[in-house]
């Protein structure tokens, strides 16, 4: 048996020679030497590394360090030695490399990309003429990218159809994201055509580039596009008139394999949706037709409400009622509802239906954002927020609910004292989010409020937050009972000098929590 001494000892010099202490050796230091100037770098040659370190690695370790190793450096490391320049251009030490093109500095490296990288997990390219990169490069490159963002210019749409082709070939490329200009293309079909009928894509992301563009002829182009094996699972493309023809396709072919969809805010469309999509999980689209039948594996609806989409009401409200299992709605109202006539003010009372539903989080927008930088001014005779009483009715049914979100332009002191743990014993969060400042300005003057100090001693493990400031701005406390008062001057963190600022006027704004 060995003694004490000699096994540190035997411990000792098998440590010298792990991998890892080597690497932290002086002579393994890769950085200063990879920022020697190139011709130094030639002249060094094999001699770069003393043979007593470098023969001790074996290829897995240096493999794993070249991991950590930039793609710049990783092309210097071509011409260091016969044997590194072999496992610089090993697929495993580019499978987490990233290439931004889009910079001017690297444009002149997409050529070098092509032609030498095996593979990487990102690369974001311009499809234009700036980039001077051959066609035939696009449609013969070796280099399997995992996941594509690119800009394709007006007469971009052939040279990203070609590279789109190969990759597919390939066998690596799972998400894609194109800008497409505003301008139509000449060449628009061939490339949404590639795009759509992919079957290893994964992921795709349209932005932008269907607001003026015609697209009379796209419908006729890519009708007869064949889709052989579905495989997109995420859909992100704003759903217009000019669109339609695009997402139409793509949700027809992938619609075995869709889960999660998105089709924008607002829409002049008037297409449908599959009457079959088994495995969509999340949507957040207007009020289209077709959507009765969606219910059974949605986990989170988004529904844009908007004037023109009455006819899609009862498809929604039908929806909302099959939706057992539906765990998360927001309703966005755009623009947002003033009277209890408007377009789907009840449609959070389809979740009433079956007598128990499973909403846990709960979002109600009446347009916010636009109402709250509106004019703060009571406006006669319009009924506020004719989403409350829908809302209130509604309340009993939904036990499980512990997030709840509302815009409002008054205290709802209604819905307020409606809370108790008998109505909504699952609820934890309430969040409000005030529109025209009125007649609540900060969270100090919710704080004094007889609903707000009802619902608090009532429900004590309630978070409850305010989207304001949490007091008034320097200029405006005379005009704000609690604040004239100089009271609870301590509850939040403030700055009692910053005065009012037109320019300014929705700084300081976030979520207060009044307690």
């Amino acid at each position: 048996m060995l003694s004490g001494k000699r096994r540190s000892q035997r411990a000792e010099a098998t440590s010298s020679c792990s991998p890892y202490r080597i690497l932290s050796h002086r002579f393994f230091d890769l950085k200063p030497k990879f920022d020697l100037d190139l011709p130094h770098k030639v002249q060094l040659g094999a001699s770069w590394f003393p043979n007593t370190a470098m023969e001790r690695l074996s290829d897995d370790v240096v493999l794993l360090v070249l991991q950590y190793v930039g793609v710049d450096d990783l092309f210097t490391c071509r011409l260091v030695c016969k044997r590194l320049g072999v496992l610089a251009l090993h697929p495993g030490v580019w499978r987490y490399q990233h290439s931004h093109s889009w910079r001017p500095e690297r444009r002149e490296n997409v050529c070098r990309l092509l032609r030498l990288a095996p593979r990487l997990a990102w690369l974001s390219v311009d499809f234009s003429p700036k980039q001077d990169v051959p066609s035939a490069l696009y449609a013969t490159t070796r280099c399997a990218v995992r996941e594509l963002m690119t800009h394709v210019d007006v007469d971009g749409g052939v040279q990203a159809a070609l590279f789109l082709r190969n990759q597919e070939a390939l066998g690596q490329l799972r998400v894609v994201t194109l800008w497409l200009t505003d301008d139509r293309g000449p060449n628009d079909a061939v490339l949404l055509a590639t795009v759509a009928s992919s079957s290893i894509l994964e992921k795709l992301t349209i932005r932008s580039g269907w607001d003026h563009r015609d697209s009379s002829g796209l419908a006729a182009a890519i009708r007869h596009t064949p889709i052989a094996q579905p495989s997109l699972k995420y859909l992100n493309c704003r759903l217009n008139s000019n669109s339609q023809p695009f997402v139409d396709l793509v949700l027809a072919g992938h619609a075995t394999t869709l889960e999660v969809v998105y089709l924008g805010e607002t829409t002049t469309s008037t297409g449908s949706l599959p009457e079959c999509m088994p495995n969509l999980r999340e949507l957040t689209c207007s009020l289209l037709p077709g959507m009765e039948t969606l219910a059974p594996s949605l986990t989170k609806v988004t529904l844009q409400v908007t004037p023109d989409m009455r006819p899609g009401v009862l498809g929604a409200t039908e929806m909302l009622r099959r939706a057992s299992k539906l765990p998360q709605l927001t309703l966005n109202y755009r623009p947002a509802a003033r009277t209890s006539a408007h377009v789907g003010v009840d449609l959070v009372e389809a979740l009433a239906w079956s007598g128990r539903s499973a909403v846990e989080v709960l979002e109600i927008d009446n347009d916010w954002f636009t109402e709250l930088v509106g004019v703060d001014s009571d406006d006669v005779g319009i009924e506020f927020l004719p989403q409350l009483q829908p809302l209130l009715r509604t309340l009993p049914s939904l036990p499980a609910l512990r997030h709840l979100e509302l815009s409002v332009y008054v205290s709802p002191d209604e819905l307020l004292l409606a809370i108790t743990p008998e109505t909504l014993p699952a609820l934890r969060d309430l969040r409000l989010i005030p529109m025209r400042l009125l007649p609540a300005r900060c969270a100090h003057d919710w704080r004094h409020k007889d609903s707000v100090q009802t619902l608090l001693s009532v429900n004590p493990a309630l978070k409850f937050n305010v989207m304001t400031r949490p007091y008034c701005l320097k200029g405006q406390r005379q005009f704000c009972g609690a604040c004239a008062q100089g009271c609870h001057k301590t509850l939040w963190k403030w700055d009692w000098e910053v005065e009012i600022n037109e320019k300014r006027k929705l700084s300081y704004f976030d979520w207060v929590h009044i307690s």
